[in-house]
């Protein structure tokens, strides 16, 4: 997101700060079970399967689907009562040791709360676009080894940037000094020519990076020094090398041609600054580029929101009462560079309308990330509130479930991805609902039941 943002995110942020995690494991799980009685989303194809169904849960993977009366004696029954059941969400533009607080306020970080939080909102896959290294590798083995409970984790590690570009320059600009010489090298990666971008790829390597995350934003004026396309070849070609793709953050579409161009494999955001040109669409299109929109991060920085009624039930109960009235406190007077941002995102609030729906109708296939934990943007509720912008911006309430489930698996973990559709040998990640959500969006938040890795999670509502 912006730079604001970013800084929060990273020196110091709890995105939740309940007194208990919104989820836990119960202490005797188990990984079978049986739903009876679902509606269920057919995610590649957008719809649901005709009547009820039951779904067989075994050891953690779908075993059976088939009309209600299935045969699973000795395990775990929940009588869905015609609720529709859809595949965990999956999140790929998220920040889990960022903070959701607003811009002035700073708390101490809490990725477990993050973690649970994203899960209570249904979100059993994330894709962490910035985090500081090592810090987000050591998270998803955690997470892998079952140490820590939370969704399943990819990540990108440090963000690739020049001397003095996004991010590196907002991070100097507010970190007081004591923090700036710790977190700048760790959240960035700052190379000032194809040789070195070439040699910080191959260091960051032994970490395992999911993706390779640039960013290219010179600012709406132009003037804070970015990577150029060779430099951007060169950490796309090091990562191509060894199997790892890149996603670059773009503000404007200058920034996405030079992206494309230079070999990224994904691009976050639409661009969030201005209209899409013609020419960057079809660059995107010719380059078999996906896009993650990421509209209701901005929706919500441009505007924050003024009484409890413009809040999500979900968001509701994510945040808290105690952060839901910080965000609605009056702000403080704010610095030229937030009060700066904030106008941007304003401005160009129905431009990211018209770019979803330009990209969209050019076949440019559009990827669901909240860009969560950012100022107003919560983990797993952020999604949701995403999902509603999408549909807001033409997508059907099928489509917009289908790019949170069954595309954004693919686009992390290709055609044989283990999640994101349900389906006989996929992992049972599972989320069941009460409401009708491919007819009311809104009603994707009326969840009743979370499954992890075929485990009923208990969830917590906040008091």
């Amino acid at each position: 997101m912006g730079a604001i943002a970013l800084v929060i995110g990273i020196v110091a942020a709890s995105a939740c700060t309940h007194e208990a995690p919104l989820v836990s494991r119960p202490s005797d799980a188990s990984r079978s079970l049986v739903l009876r009685n679902v509606r269920v989303f057919d995610a590649p194809n957008a719809r649901l399967l005709e009547g009820l169904r039951d779904v067989v849960v075994q050891n953690g993977r779908i075993e059976a689907i088939g009309p209600p009366g299935l045969a699973a004696s000795g395990m775990l029954e929940i009588d869905g009562r015609g609720e529709t059941l859809l595949p965990g969400l999956v999140d790929v533009h998220t920040h889990t040791s960022a903070a959701s607080d607003p811009p002035w306020v700073v708390s101490l970080p809490d990725v477990d709360a993050n973690l649970a939080a994203f899960l209570y909102a249904g979100v059993t896959t994330v894709l962490d676009l910035g985090g500081m290294s090592p810090a987000i590798f050591r998270e998803r083995e955690r997470v892998a080894k079952g140490e820590l409970l939370g969704p399943q984790v990819y990540a990108a590690g440090p963000i690739f940037t020049v001397p003095g570009g996004h991010p590196a320059e907002v991070l100097r600009d507010a970190l007081p000094f004591y923090l700036r010489w710790y977190v700048v090298p760790r959240a960035t990666r700052e190379v000032s020519s194809p040789d070195e971008a070439r040699r910080a790829v191959s260091d960051l390597l032994p970490e395992r990076p999911d993706v390779i995350k640039l960013a290219l934003d010179g600012g709406g004026d132009g003037n804070i020094p970015r990577l150029d396309r060779n430099m951007i070849a060169a950490i796309t070609e090091a990562g191509h090398r060894a199997g790892v793709r890149s996603i670059a953050h773009i503000g404007s579409s200058a920034e996405a041609i030079d992206a494309v161009k230079g070999g990224v494999d994904a691009l976050a955001h639409s661009p969030w600054r201005e209209d899409i040109s013609d020419e960057a669409v079809a660059a995107i299109k010719a380059a078999h580029v996906p896009v993650v929109a990421t509209l209701a991060v901005w929706d919500v920085a441009g505007t924050p929101r003024t009484s409890r009624s413009d809040f999500l039930p979900i968001e509701l109960e994510v945040a808290g009462p105690k952060l839901v009235a910080a965000f609605l406190e009056p702000p403080p007077p704010l610095d030229e560079m937030t009060a700066s941002f904030m106008r941007a995102a304003t401005a160009a609030h129905d431009a990211r309308r018209r770019n979803v729906a330009k990209l969209r109708a050019a076949g440019i296939p559009i990827l669901a990330g909240s860009d969560a934990c950012n100022p107003y943007d919560l983990p797993g509720a952020g999604l949701h509130l995403e999902l509603l912008k999408l549909v807001e911006a033409g997508l059907t309430p099928a489509e917009a479930l289908r790019t949170a489930t069954w595309d954004n698996a693919r686009f992390l973990a290709g055609e044989n991805a283990n999640f994101g559709e349900i389906a006989v040998g996929k992992r049972a990640d599972l989320v069941l609902v009460a409401g009708d959500p491919l007819s009311h969006i809104s009603d994707l938040g009326m969840i009743t039941h979370v499954i992890l890795g075929g485990t009923v999670l208990e969830r917590h509502a906040p008091r």
